[in-house]
């Protein structure tokens, strides 16, 4: 096969920092590369460069030979590369036919009126040449989160691109559409298409590369063929040791009749008076873990604010160990024995600029142990924080320094050790491992079943579906702020669960 893309010591500086050290690539016409590594490997500044949204600090971007300076994406798409965005950038209010035209809108012969019928005409024949299953006529506002990807891939075939770069593109899928989506790509890569994928998820690498590019700290510390790799052989090239993958739950511990928590009839209202939880009720028992399973954007991130105290209840009783505590607020539901691991880490759970320390008590800073008459003691807050880093192995070049300065998975960690050494009854744990490396995803797994296992209670909330069933003791599954089923997660198979999560409930009677 000829070399279509080529990109030899490609470096990107930002000040001192080295994102992206002397890459270079070797990808093949009409092959599908698979782009891995840890967060903060470098991945997305590597494809920036080449969809012209970063300009290299030094090296070259060869397409099919040539040597191209990628001044925007313009340029990029004039040369047949185009991009999906893990966060699309689609028009909600506009159908699914004006948005794949945006910009390039087809003409009434001798007029400067959009023809609507040839649009129409022209993005269904789209559809169909590609096995699709769109509607040109729908509003995106109107159709799902996987059709919504199908668009952002039309809108890039349409200005006839040949290289195709997708970013995370099944953060966000349900398992069905993560399926759709593969059997797309493999159809395009059929067409002739070279396609190439950032992403995490080991088993989705294996199912659908070619080859596999693994990145490090900026380099490539791997460049192999799928046939002559397996998960567990990326795995070691990402994190630099042998990890285990599958999480080591043998659910034989025991789940008590006492219910812990307990929710009734939630309804919630956002800011625009959209009600995003509609009539929630569910029950948790001590010893138990919960999970929260749906794809984003379906009222989990509404409910775990409300369940933490960040958001407040329209109507409804939240109870926890038989006492009402609806509303309250994050501090005084830590002080009842409440653990709280945020959706977002540095918006709710860290601040970078103060230290790790300062970060270490966080939430807990009127503890009576660190704080008497009015002044904090600084050694045992530096005690707490040494105490942290050696159990939890938190890595850090200056133990003094801002947190911000730690990696996504360290910093991660010191709110896992801070929330667990608080001795919770119950810990909500929303998203735990987000932008997390394979090698602290291992380490806080085994943290969340140690704490159940000793008798504590879990509401695990993530869009990583393999946790959720890994994890979790029972599901129940969210659409649209409706809860669609509980299911248990050693019942089921991921065809039932990702029914539920697309909304399609077992008294629907619908079994396709």
């Amino acid at each position: 096969m000829k070399s279509i893309i080529q990109t030899v010591n490609l470096t990107r500086k930002f000040g001192d920092f080295v994102a992206n050290n002397n890459i270079s690539l070797d990808i093949k016409e009409g092959e599908i590369r698979c782009i891995v590594g840890e967060n903060g490997a470098g991945k997305s500044t590597l494809m920036n460069m080449l969809y012209g949204l970063l300009a290299p600090s030094s090296g070259q971007i060869l397409i099919r030979g040539q040597e191209v300076k990628m001044n925007s994406p313009l340029t990029a798409i004039g040369v047949g590369i185009g991009m999906v965005h893990q966060h699309f950038k689609l028009v909600s209010s506009l159908t699914v036919y004006e948005n794949i035209l945006l910009g390039v809108e087809i003409k009434k012969k001798n007029s400067l009126l959009i023809d609507r019928k040839e649009e129409i005409k022209k993005v269904a024949k789209m559809i169909e040449d590609n096995h699709l299953q769109l509607n040109p006529t729908d509003k995106i506002e109107d159709i799902s989160i996987g059709e919504r990807q199908r668009v952002e891939i039309l809108k890039m075939l349409y200005r006839n691109v040949d290289i195709l770069i997708l970013d995370e593109p099944t953060a966000v899928l349900t398992p069905k559409e993560v399926d759709d989506l593969i059997a797309t790509l493999k159809l395009l890569k059929k067409q002739g298409k070279t396609i190439i994928v950032i992403t995490h998820k080991l088993r989705e690498v294996m199912e659908l590369a070619d080859s596999i590019t693994v990145l490090k700290h900026g380099n490539v510390v791997g460049d192999v063929l799928k046939e002559d790799t397996d998960e567990k052989d990326i795995a070691r090239m990402m994190v630099g040791r042998d990890v285990c993958l599958t999480v080591q739950n043998d659910r034989k511990h025991t789940i008590e009749d006492e219910i812990i928590y307990q929710v009734d009839n939630l309804n919630v209202l956002n800011d625009e008076g959209k009600k995003v939880i509609n009539n929630i009720s569910f029950n948790v028992h001590k010893g138990e873990i919960l999970g929260i399973a749906g794809v984003e954007g379906n009222g989990q991130s509404e409910l775990i604010k409300v369940l933490t105290g960040l958001m407040e209840i329209e109507s409804g009783k939240v109870s926890f160990c038989g006492k009402d505590v609806t509303n309250w607020w994050p501090k005084d539901l830590r002080k009842k024995g409440i653990g709280i691991i945020p959706e977002d880490r540095y918006a709710t759970g860290l601040c970078k600029e103060m230290s790790v320390s300062d970060n270490c008590i966080a939430g807990y800073h009127d503890n009576k142990e660190i704080l008497k008459y009015g002044l904090y003691n600084s050694k045992k807050i530096d005690e707490i924080r040494d105490k942290y880093i050696k159990e939890f192995d938190i890595r850090l070049g200056d133990k003094r320094g801002v947190i911000g300065n730690l990696s996504g998975g360290n910093a991660q960690k010191v709110i896992i050790a801070r929330e667990l050494a608080s001795n919770p009854k119950i810990l909500m744990a929303c998203q735990p491992t987000r932008g997390v490396d394979i090698g602290s995803i291992e380490f806080i797994h085994k943290e969340i079943l140690k704490f159940r296992d000793q008798g504590n209670t879990v509401i695990l909330v993530s869009s990583e579906l393999s946790e959720i069933m890994s994890l979790s003791d029972r599901v129940i599954v969210m659409y649209k702020g409706q809860i669609t089923g509980e299911i248990s997660p050693t019942e089921v198979s991921t065809v039932e669960i990702g029914l539920l999560m697309a909304g399609i409930k077992k008294e629907d009677g619908n079994e396709n």
